[in-house]
């Protein structure tokens, strides 16, 4: 689901995002599939930060994993990730533990960047230790933090988003425009929606590009209710199926 939201169809100027505000309890589950054939799963939940750390008001994780019979038959494939916000929802913090197959990778970053614009990661393959440095602007944040973020806009046809991202252990250049308004059948019901066309594209390679549309429900919540990309040269649909902490109320167009 987070491949599938790093998107955009325009390009637009970079712009400073609107801060965005969830209340903790928020879980939202989603059913991956590829062609019709169910691939995994992803949930993302909102709660709130360790009572350590002074600084942060909000702690986002996700987990995301390929079924039973895909970890089988095809590759094992578990995430698990942390992103800690401060009061005006700027980033802090990033930690993902990444399972593929046999190989263990982590990455662990805190935000802003250097002044020099550097953004130094801690990174480890199978426990040993991979440190590296990625060139990122002031205002870049980490995947999960982004998907939230964008929740939060103003959704009018037409009106642009731009946001820089740490994803995969590279930097991606997110622009998207919100497309139109549209009513769609989803697993939770009929839903009146705002479609984002979208298009990422990495700092460090022009040439490597992901698609994708999202569907984003047209009310207060802003639910992302279904996205549909191409992940590894396959067609792959998020949908959610649930969701805990708020009443799910539909309202059609």
């Amino acid at each position: 689901m987070l491949t599938l939201l790093l998107a955009a169809a325009a390009v637009c100027p970079p712009q400073k995002l609107q801060a965005a505000r969830f209340t903790p309890g928020e879980i939202l589950s989603y059913k991956l599939d590829a062609i019709g054939v169910d691939v995994g799963t992803f949930e993302v939940r909102v709660g709130m930060p360790p009572p350590t750390d002074k600084r942060a008001a909000l702690a986002l994780t996700s987990r995301a994993k390929t079924t039973a019979f895909v970890s089988t038959n095809v590759g094992r494939y578990d995430a698990f990730a942390t992103a800690l916000l401060a009061p005006d929802f700027s980033p802090l913090h990033y930690h993902e533990d990444l399972d593929e197959g046999e190989t263990h990778k982590a990455v662990d970053l805190d935000f802003p960047p250097r002044p020099d614009g550097s953004l130094p990661v801690r990174g480890s393959t199978n426990g040993n230790a991979e440190p590296f440095a990625l060139s990122a602007g002031s205002d870049v944040r980490d995947i999960i933090s982004t998907l939230y973020l964008l929740r939060a806009q103003q959704m009018k046809p037409g009106t642009p988003v731009c946001v820089e991202v740490f994803a995969g252990r590279k930097i991606w250049k997110v622009s998207g425009q919100m497309a139109a308004h549209e009513t769609i059948e989803t697993p939770l019901g009929k839903f009146a929606t705002l479609r984002i066309d979208a298009e990422s594209v990495r700092a460090d390679d022009p040439r490597v590009k992901r698609a994708a549309h999202v569907w984003v429900s047209d009310d207060d919540r802003r639910l992302p209710l279904v996205a549909i990309g191409e992940v590894k040269g396959k067609v792959i649909r998020a949908q959610l199926t649930a969701v805990s902490g708020h009443r799910v109320a539909q309202r059609k167009k």
